[in-house]
């Protein structure tokens, strides 16, 4: 385990994302503490839930739920999509425990709990997800750090590698930033979410978050490894940490790997009385300086 600190921010990297409990089904499950420790810093019970969402997904007999491809259900079905919206943690990690080797994803902000009517506190086949309007509050802005490889694949070591150094770049270029954000990785790339002083979901807002991950985009972005510009609308999913990131096959030079949390900074980690202002006051983004990585 390698420990890096830079001011505002420490973070442990494993050297391998790959950390779930080996059981029956060899790591595939999600890995708990990491689940439950990102979902206490990201939600709001006092603003709405969550919803936890899971895509082209079936149950086996035994109640697990997996990718709806690896189970013999027939040729043309891939599976359905799954989501429950929730206001108990306890009861989403009984659900997420559910997943073996398919990928679950949460909201980013939170929700309105009129949502709770439509599935209450457990996965269920739906038509129907979150839109951007349910949205109560823009609690964070979202930059997903991807490296660039063939579509519907897994990322090499090497390109998984590359992404989390140029998360690491942004953290250590914007200390004030790096103190109101977590950070770890997708499992294919790298993710960090900044805390933002619970903006109304207004359209001002909204495009002010934009903005801002669009520079981040300029900023950050070359041929190896790009910044999501189109995780801005509120209603967006983030891989929940401890599940797992199961995207095409499973190969030993592209393996499927475990979504993680590996950075909390320090004033989410011990928050006081400050709010965060990062977008307002121009600090801890990009503001005018573009550089070249």
């Amino acid at each position: 385990m390698t420990t890096i600190t830079r001011g505002a921010w420490t973070q442990s990297r494993p050297h391998r994302a790959v950390d779930a409990p080996q059981g029956v089904d060899g790591g595939l499950e999600i890995n708990p503490r990491p689940a439950r420790r990102f979902l206490e810093f990201l939600t709001q019970p006092r603003l709405g839930c969550v919803e936890l969402r899971v895509l082209k997904a079936a149950c086996d007999r035994q109640g697990r739920i997996r990718r709806g491809r690896d189970l013999d259900l027939g040729p043309a079905f891939e599976g359905a999509t799954l989501a429950g919206w929730f206001d108990d943690q306890d009861r989403l990690m009984r659900e997420a425990r559910r997943l073996v080797g398919v990928s679950g994803y949460v909201t980013i902000n939170p929700v309105a709990a009129d949502l709770l009517a439509r599935s209450d506190n457990r996965l269920a086949r739906t038509r129907h997800a979150t839109r951007d309007t349910d949205v109560t509050a823009l609690c964070w802005l979202y930059l997903d750090i991807d490296p660039a490889r063939p579509a519907d694949t897994s990322a090499t070591e090497a390109e998984h590698a590359l992404a989390a150094d140029r998360r690491d770049a942004i953290l250590a270029d914007h200390p004030e930033l790096a103190r109101w954000s977590m950070w770890g990785s997708s499992g294919n790339g790298s993710w960090i979410l900044v805390r933002l002083p619970d903006y109304p979901n207004d359209p001002a807002h909204v495009a002010m978050i934009r903005d801002t991950v669009a520079l981040f985009d300029r900023t950050y972005s070359d041929q190896a490894v790009r910044i999501d510009a189109a995780t801005t609308n509120p209603a967006r999913l983030i891989g929940l940490p401890g599940t797992i990131k199961a995207k095409g096959s499973n190969r030993p030079d592209r393996p499927w790997r475990h979504a993680t949390l590996e950075g909390v900074g320090q004033a989410l980690e011990h928050p006081g009385t400050a709010e965060p202002e990062l977008l307002e006051r121009g600090t801890g983004h990009p503001g005018n300086r573009e550089k070249q990585i």
